[in-house]
């Protein structure tokens, strides 16, 4: 099939699944002073052997977190609401209740080690309505925007740490959102980084790593990227590893029927949408927890408040997936993290092929 009309099959069903969905508190709006919101939106896609193409996971969001905030978020809060890591974050939490089900579409025991895998017969794409944010999207957002100066705050030029659009004219760097001068730092990769590296690890996290083989994104779906960009941010940057990537591939699509693109006159949405299309689940985030939950300043958030995505509730579904929770030997979640020795392995390869990746403070809590 050729590939631009295989992009676009696979940003029409995306597209149609989110269009389809009549939750508006999630969706971009018009603001009472009559301004409109926008917002990125990304879905996991599954492909199958006959063809069927099939939405499985739809994320919107633009925000991140401070970085302090993980001094007391204690796994309750999602930290990075970039539609891109949201779809995937989902996309494990749909991971775990596919394994709950005497059978599943999607996964299948016959891993190795008696793992679970992502059946054979299912590729996987990431659909974005815009290019992902750092590396990638460079050129593309100098070309977009009224005014592509470099921010030249002095305390952000430096060799070290490329915040935003902070030495702009650089290219093939690891980068950090958020993308604005004024907010608070955060420390979290770009979109484009992090994409990067699950080329690598593929993207099952913490939890779904213990009990499943990598599963590797198969395709990039995304519009307003030139092959040269993508192929110096998620190819030649990793040159001196080939053996161990599983590389995306680029497709991009013409029919683009996304309402809420970016634009000089908006202004973006504060919340974030998650959506599992198969089970029609529906969750709104707002700074990390649950829209409309009260949330102390600089607490942790109460029980109750939290997302099905945050790390506390992953280990929750996942203590309720495996018969005898105790098998999880770590007591915290990050020693849990550490403990995959060959997933950590393959992140500090990386990291450090990648270089100049500035860890975040840690967010850390008891699990057993």
């Amino acid at each position: 099939m050729n590939n631009d009309v295989f992009g676009d099959l696979i940003a029409e069903a995306a597209l149609c699944a989110f269009s389809k969905l009549t939750c508006k508190s999630g969706k971009p709006s018009i603001r009472s002073n009559g301004v409109q919101e926008w917002t990125v939106m990304a879905s996991v896609v599954a492909i199958m052997d006959n063809e069927t193409i099939e939405p499985l996971t739809i994320a919107t969001g633009v925000k991140v977190m401070p970085n302090r905030v993980r001094a007391f978020s204690q796994g309750f809060i999602v930290h990075d609401m970039h539609a891109e890591i949201l779809a995937l974050r989902l996309f494990n939490f749909f991971l775990l209740h596919e394994c709950a089900k005497e059978s599943s579409i999607w996964v299948e025991q016959g891993g190795s080690n008696a793992k679970y895998r992502l059946k054979p017969s299912v590729k996987l794409a990431l659909f974005v309505t815009e290019p992902p944010c750092g590396d990638c999207s460079m050129e593309y957002l100098a070309s977009s925007l009224d005014s592509n100066e470099p921010w030249t705050e002095e305390a952000e030029l430096n060799d070290q740490f490329h915040r935003g659009r902070n030495n702009f004219d650089r290219v093939g760097v690891v980068r950090t959102k958020p993308g604005r001068p004024d907010s608070l730092i955060s420390y979290s990769k770009s979109c484009s980084d992090k994409l990067c590296l699950k080329q690598l690890t593929g993207i099952c996290n913490t939890t779904t790593a213990l009990i499943f083989d990598p599963i590797y994104l198969d395709y990039l779906v995304v519009n307003g990227v030139k092959t040269k960009n993508f192929e110096r941010c998620f190819i030649n940057r990793l040159s001196g590893i080939e053996p161990i990537v599983h590389h995306l591939k680029l497709l991009h699509y013409t029919n683009d029927g996304y309402e809420y693109h970016k634009a000089q006159d908006k202004e973006p949405s504060p919340v974030s949408l998650l959506y599992i299309v198969p089970s029609q689940f529906v969750q709104v985030l707002n700074n990390g927890i649950k829209n409309g939950a009260a949330a102390a300043k600089n607490k942790t958030p109460k029980a109750g408040t939290e997302s099905i995505i945050c790390n506390q509730s992953f280990i929750t579904a996942f203590n309720k997936l495996i018969s005898t929770p105790s098998t999880i030997a770590s007591p915290t979640y990050l020693q849990l993290k550490r403990s995959q020795v060959n997933r950590e392995r393959l992140k500090n390869i990386g990291k450090t092929t990648l270089q100049n990746w500035k860890p975040t403070d840690d967010d850390d809590f008891s699990i057993i």
